[in-house]
């Protein structure tokens, strides 16, 4: 029964993989509610887009460290911890807010 429970863990690699994938959904809802538009905003809209993009990663970074303590051993490389999942979340971030914000057929033109 132990032997079964070992084989059925996920492994770290892949924790970290989903939460960058659910972390880039939260960013991409939070740029859309947050209205992050350039008609709001103007030409600071898309470094508004890209701060919040980068306080969500840094979150995750966060958490991988020091709220899931895993390190070069678990994620097997150095600096893992930061590039591990950084591609799937910068898709899954953009393809949503791309979505939510044509989903919501909301224009903004002058």
């Amino acid at each position: 029964m132990v032997k079964n429970a070992a084989r059925r863990r996920i492994k770290p690699t892949s924790i970290v993989y989903w939460l960058r994938f659910l972390l880039g959904i939260g960013a991409g809802f939070a740029s859309h509610f947050l209205q992050i538009k350039q008609a709001i905003l103007g030409d600071l809209a898309i470094f508004a887009f890209i701060g919040l993009g980068l306080i969500f990663y840094i979150l995750s970074i966060v958490v991988v460290k020091f709220g899931l303590k895993y390190g070069e051993a678990e994620l097997k490389g150095k600096n893992q911890y930061v590039t591990l999942g950084g591609g799937t979340f910068i898709v899954v971030w953009i393809m949503v807010a791309v979505l939510l914000n044509t989903l919501s057929g909301v224009s903004h033109s002058s």
